[in-house]
């Protein structure tokens, strides 16, 4: 079965989901969408095995929480800004718009042509920052391009 599901933010910012399976539980304010999740909210993308949606009592988004094959196109406030990803498990929490992403996080930036890696990364789309952490023997790694100019090579 394929289903898609549309979900009314409070900024009328439409949420589209499709996904293979969908299971809704009343009385716990939990909805399951499980095998070939696509979510769309706004510009921001995510794919992956499994989405849970948590609402509160009114009945509107609360959290989201994205495991197996998770990848991701987060867009931020300031225009032309994103990030391209991948990571182990995605939370994002509306009312704070935190993206919160867990185990081998990889977080590319391709219009400045960044790359971080780690454990744990937070991403606030209310302000444009990110936090890595890395976890045990797992450091955090940013790779990124330096440009020097003709002059500095030729001495």
């Amino acid at each position: 079965m394929f289903l898609t599901l549309g979900v009314m933010q409070a900024e009328s910012e439409r949420v589209e989901i499709t996904s293979d399976r969908f299971d809704a539980d009343e009385r716990t304010l939990v909805t399951r969408f499980l095998g070939h999740v696509h979510m769309k909210k706004g510009l921001d993308e995510l794919n992956a095995t499994k989405v849970v949606v948590y609402f509160d009592a009114k009945r509107k988004p609360k959290r989201y929480e994205a495991t197996g094959k998770t990848s991701f196109v987060i867009h931020m406030k300031n225009e032309g800004q994103f990030y391209v990803g991948k990571a182990g498990k995605l939370v994002y929490i509306p009312s704070t718009q935190r993206y919160e992403l867990y185990g081998a996080v990889v977080l590319k930036e391709p219009k400045l042509g960044r790359t971080v890696t780690g454990e744990k990364v937070i991403v606030d789309k209310t302000d444009g920052r990110a936090l890595v952490e890395g976890g045990g023997d797992k450091p955090v790694k940013f790779i990124f391009r330096v440009e020097e100019n003709n002059a500095s090579k030729n001495r």
